[in-house]
């Protein structure tokens, strides 16, 4: 899968995505980014801590998969930043949005990304 293509493809859902990356198991960024302008709103360090317990809490959601199924994707809304997160066979994409977008917006931007991301298998 080309990630830097699909990361542009979300992108294009909607101006106030801050944010769309992939990245593997152990929370290491293998494409895609901020967008263009755009500076994130923690330092580099932090982003890595962030990521790594990203890749983290997808491992421990996945303890529960025989019994409640595969998580498809979690949401997150926080003061600053709304983050949508969506697990992929061994990979996560990961999308930041503006804190102004609301929950239905969010929503309308998963249901998008899963049907992208569900066409690419």
């Amino acid at each position: 899968m080309d990630f830097e293509k699909l990361c542009n493809q979300v992108f294009a859902l909607n101006d106030d995505i801050r944010y769309a990356g992939v990245i593997n198991n152990t929370g290491l960024s293998i494409g895609g980014g901020m967008r263009k302008g755009i500076d994130s709103i923690v330092t580099e360090t932090d982003e890595e801590l962030f990521l790594t317990q990203t890749a983290l809490r997808k491992s421990m959601r996945e303890r529960f998969d025989d019994a409640m199924g595969r998580a498809r994707f979690a949401y997150v809304e926080r003061e600053k930043i709304s983050i949508l997160t969506f697990y992929m066979d061994d990979k996560i994409l990961l999308v930041t949005l503006e804190p102004n977008i609301d929950s239905h917006t969010a929503m309308d931007i998963a249901d998008d990304t899963l049907e992208m991301l569900n066409k690419k298998h």
